[in-house]
């Protein structure tokens, strides 16, 4: 399904908002007969520049109440990394505080209308709708902190990737500064993943697909890029570390596991050992989601540190893939290996 956040509507700030609504009750006409009394024109006038300001206002409110959908609702994957990217309490307490003012702002316009009709003179209308504006003001500038709240939490939700729950996901994980980011670069269609060589680029998941052309279908195979993860318990784990295990725990079909033999990581052997060890313990579900295991920067490791890592994890010849992400060498064959993987 898509982001459901896609659709978060954008969020100008109150004077913004005040702005396109008096601009637009300015311009508003009525139609009142041109023999009518001045008096009951200038009823007629400042009653419709009040409703359609507060109308302006309200719609605008409303599609940013009804523009963030309701996290509770929504499917586990998407649930659960909203609640990671954001104050899901917070958002539904400011979203009610806007959702407060409608009320309000439809009895200020109830108010003044009711005013209006009993004025003696037409200068008095123009004095009534001023005051009208100002108390309206008055209270949209007390939400700008809400406003500019929501807006900050919109990025970060419409970023979320649009997962299809029909078609398989490879989940690449390890640990920070491995390779992940490269090599998903390499056997994805995602060219625009950036890749750097300092750890905890990767700061959120990052969607790109494998595409499996069979004779009369094609299969669209998602490869997740996943922040890196460090060996320590999950409490002291952050946001950013909490998508990538996130994924693993609700969407990965397969893992692929990325080591680095080499010291070049920053991170040590033993530390990703401890991070394979747990996640091949609480992410594979018993054995019946595949963990490929990618030993990456060959162009870097020596053959004694490659060696070691394969004595250490008790891997055959054949069940892993030794490859340098950055140039693409043996990609090939860790793609053919998928390929035949959800070809069956």
């Amino acid at each position: 399904m898509d982001n459901p956040f896609l659709n978060f509507a954008y969020l100008p700030t109150s004077q913004k908002v005040l702005d396109i609504a008096f601009k637009k009750a300015m311009r508003s006409s009525t139609q009142v007969s041109t023999n009518a009394p001045i008096l009951i024109k200038a009823k007629k006038k400042e009653g419709e520049r009040i409703k359609v300001a507060i109308k302006v206002i309200i719609d605008k409110i409303l599609k940013i109440i009804k523009s963030v959908p309701i996290i509770d609702e929504l499917p586990d994957f998407y649930r659960e990394l909203a609640s990671i990217l954001v104050d899901a309490d917070e958002l539904k307490l400011t979203l009610g505080k806007l959702n407060g003012i409608l009320p309000v702002l439809s009895k200020i316009e109830r108010e003044s209308v009711k005013q209006l009709n009993k004025i003696e003179r037409p200068k008095e209308g123009d004095q009534i709708r001023r005051a009208t504006f100002g108390r309206v003001s008055s209270i949209l500038y007390k939400q700008d902190k809400n406003l500019k709240y929501l807006n900050g939490l919109r990025g970060a939700l419409r970023s979320i990737p649009s997962l299809d729950y029909t078609q398989p996901c490879v989940v690449c994980a390890g640990a920070p500064n491995v390779g992940k980011s490269s090599l998903v670069k390499l056997i994805s269609t995602n060219k625009k993943i950036e890749v750097q060589e300092y750890p905890f680029t990767t700061k959120k998941l990052i969607l790109g697909h494998l595409i499996i052309k069979k004779r009369f279908e094609e299969i669209r195979v998602q490869i997740m890029d996943t922040p890196g993860i460090l060996d320590r318990p999950m409490s002291e784990r952050n946001a950013i570390e909490l998508q990538a295990i996130l994924a693993l725990k609700l969407i990965a079909d397969v893992i692929i596991f990325v080591f680095d033999p080499t010291p070049s990581s920053g991170y040590s052997v033993n530390s990703q050992l401890d991070l394979y060890q747990e996640i091949t313990q609480n992410f594979s579900k018993d054995g019946n989601i595949e963990i490929i295991v990618v030993l990456n920067k060959m162009d870097l490791a020596k053959e004694s540190e490659i060696n070691h890592l394969i004595e250490r994890i008790n891997l055959k010849k054949g069940s892993y893939f030794l490859t340098n992400a950055l140039t693409g060498e043996n990609s090939q064959e860790l793609i053919l290996h998928l390929q035949e993987r959800f070809e069956q």
